[in-house]
C-alpha cells in the first residue's frame, strides 16, 4: 500500500506495544487526569491509529 504521509506509514509498521505506549503518551499529555488512566480511552487511541494507517479505499484524512 502506498502511503501519503510518514505518520501513516510509521503507524502501519509499528508494533501494538509501540502504539499502546504512544497512546499513553498522548493521553497523559492531552486528556484530563481522569481520562488518561482510562483503558477504554487508550484502546480508542490505538483503534484511531489503526484506522489512520489503513484507510478504506478513497478515504482521505
Amino acid at each position: 500500500m502506498a502511503y501519503s504521509n510518514r505518520i501513516a506509514e510509521s503507524l502501519a509498521s509499528a508494533s501494538e506495544q509501540d502504539k499502546i505506549e504512544f497512546a499513553h503518551f498522548l493521553a497523559n499529555n492531552l486528556d484530563s487526569a481522569e481520562n488518561a488512566r482510562d483503558g477504554a480511552r487508550i484502546r480508542d487511541y490505538v483503534a484511531a491509529f489503526d484506522r489512520f494507517s489503513a484507510p478504506k479505499q478513497g478515504e482521505h484524512f
